[in-house]
């Protein structure tokens, strides 16, 4: 007998030993074979496009890519100011190529290198907050698939690798503030300094990183305020390069001024009327980010506000809820107060700038909903459906006719379209009590979730209906409108030339047009006069005229010199317009006809 019990545990320890061994080894492998996946289904969505869709954003950062790239730069006087940090990180596709399409291309190839990082960084929150390597796995997945995530992957703007950055940014916060040491507290200073560069957000998101690392010098919270100095140092540094980086770019791309953003803020911000529009407007944002993922984000963010309220919670824990909710109300709040009033439907409820910070509020919600208690997870799902109520009431309230009066764009609501199966207007009522129907049946559903089968069928849900999402997206909206654009402003049939310097004559162009030429012209628009023939440089080898309804497509350029025709001409929803060339001898304009409704 004693030879049988000391014999059986070293039997049975070697397998075990082996077995988790090799178990441990097959974790990289499967993240890696995961990011891959990821990587994989983010180009296949965003390859289909090939100039900018959502413009002038898109526009705006792939010209200041080329410029940082040593290319030319361009004239985006008088619109919103796009900075340079996420520019950066697409500025080597230009040392590819030299095609605009290709470089289009190349971008999405490095959005989906960075976009796909969500997974493995959702997989180590998740397994933070001690979920098996199973569970965290399945449900990192159903994060790094968030719709906001994928969709905004398939075009060249910062919300394709904001995400990333945010949540890592606070992972390393709570790897830092756990006692993980300096380095951590340095990454996450350099971080977000380049998130300072990258956006506006990034200022928003500045203040609460120095504003934590006040409260924690101030408190004295060991091991981390030994860490503050250079933490601080680090951060300053960052955030000043990014500072001169930007001021650069404003020189050479906006030389007539910027967008007056800070303006709006601060007179929204000054008047009973402008702070009324910005509670209603931020409200609005909650509402969306709500909806567009089932009321899962609001689970994490009353969870959120939940721990930085509880005296008995660790002052580490406090902290980093207390700066992510700070991080959402002052995202909320300041984009709210200098967006500006375009008659659109996302004015009212636009969910584009918390998306940065979805992914960490749909974790926490997710580790809700089905790793606490069952009466912890029922109050906090019944609160979330209460949040999204109120929140849909007031954007009912605040928007009132203009909610099916003003422009709806359905590319601001490709999530809660699918969920109201309706392209055409904002279901908002629809939209809200769907959401609330499905958190009571995810809190019904919240002691079995904590089982492993039902957990699977949980992720697997997730999943399917995320790629659903997507799929549907990029057939209903992505590529109807991009090949839309690409018809209305493509400059190929004018037979473009890497060597040719286009002119163009702005006033009567629609801004979406010549905003589109200007990435495909390898050199910069160069302004030119319809009656002033002395006005044209003589450098100029192409011109793109308005063409006025009516008007002969001889006349649309009085003042063209001798040898210059028409040599194609573009009939589209935006604004008509014709491509006028030195020829040695004049052809019949090519004449396109208006592109089909998506």
């Amino acid at each position: 007998m004693a030879s049988t019990t000391a014999v059986t545990p070293a039997r049975s320890l070697v397998p075990d030993d082996r077995g988790r061994f090799t178990r441990l080894r097959l974790w990289p492998a499967a993240l890696l074979l995961g990011w891959l996946a990821h990587v994989v289904l983010r180009v296949l969505l965003g390859i289909q496009h090939a100039v900018p869709l959502l413009i002038p954003d898109e526009s705006g950062y792939l010209l200041a890519a080329r410029l940082l790239s040593g290319g030319a730069g361009s004239d985006m006087s008088g619109r919103t100011f796009y900075q340079g940090g996420y520019p950066l990180l697409i500025a080597p596709a230009y040392w590819f190529s030299d095609d605009p399409q290709i470089v289009y291309r190349l971008a999405i190839g490095i959005n989906a290198l960075v976009g796909a990082g969500l997974l493995l960084l959702a997989y180590v929150a998740f397994r933070r907050m001690d979920l098996p390597r199973g569970k965290a796995y399945l449900l990192a997945h159903a994060t790094a698939l968030l719709p906001s995530a994928v969709y905004y992957s398939q075009f060249v703007l910062t919300d394709a690798v904001l995400p990333v950055l945010v949540l890592g940014w606070l992972l390393l916060l709570h790897r830092w503030l756990a006692g993980g040491g300096r380095l951590h507290g340095l990454a996450a200073g350099a971080l977000i300094a380049f998130g300072f560069g990258t956006h506006s957000r990034g200022i928003i998101l500045l203040l609460v990183h120095l504003g934590l690392l006040a409260v924690v010098a101030v408190r004295r919270l060991r091991p981390a305020r030994g860490d503050v100095p250079a933490m601080a140092a680090v951060t300053v540094a960052g955030a000043g390069a990014g500072w001169l980086l930007n001021a650069w770019l404003q020189r050479r791309i906006y030389p007539g001024g910027v967008a007056p953003l800070g303006e709006w803020l601060s007179d929204r911000l000054a008047s009973w009327d402008g702070l009324a529009w910005t509670l209603s407007v931020a409200t609005g944002q909650l509402w969306h980010v709500s909806v567009a993922t089932f009321g899962v984000t609001a689970v994490g963010l009353l969870a959120l506000t939940a721990v930085a309220l509880r005296r008995a919670a660790r002052p580490q824990d406090r902290l980093l809820a207390a700066a992510t909710v700070a991080a959402v109300a002052g995202v909320a709040l300041a984009t709210s107060a200098a967006l500006p009033s375009e008659d659109s439907v996302a004015n009212l409820a636009y969910g584009r700038y918390l998306a940065c910070l979805a992914p960490a509020l749909f974790i926490v919600g997710l580790v809700v909903l089905t790793h606490v208690r069952k009466e912890v997870a029922a109050r906090a799902g019944l609160a979330a459906a209460g949040l999204t109520l109120v929140a849909g009431a007031v954007v009912h309230l605040h928007a009132g006719e203009r909610l099916y009066r003003d422009f709806f764009g359905v590319f601001d609501f490709v999530e809660i379209s699918f969920i109201t199966a309706n392209w055409d207007s904002l279901s908002l009522d629809r939209a809200t009590l769907t959401t609330v129907a499905v958190i009571g049946l995810a809190v019904l559903a919240a002691g079995r979730a904590r089982r492993r089968p039902w957990l699977i069928v949980l992720a697997v849900s997730c999943v399917a209906a995320e790629l659903a999402i997507a799929g549907v997206t990029v057939a209903k909206v992505s590529a109807p409108w991009g090949r839309i654009l690409a018809f209305a402003t493509d400059l190929r049939p004018a037979g473009l030339r890497p060597d040719d310097r286009v002119g163009v004559y702005y006033p009567g162009l629609h801004w979406r047009i010549w905003v589109s030429q200007a990435f495909q012209v390898p050199t910069k628009l160069v302004p030119m006069d319809l009656y002033r023939a002395d006005w044209l440089d003589p450098r100029v080898t192409l011109v793109v005229v308005p063409w006025t309804a009516g008007t002969d497509i001889e006349r649309t350029w009085p003042a063209a010199p001798p040898g210059w025709r028409p040599v194609t001409s573009n009939v589209n929803d935006a604004g008509n317009w014709v491509a006028w060339r030195h020829v040695a001898k004049a052809g019949p304009a090519a004449v396109t006809g208006p592109p089909a409704r998506p």
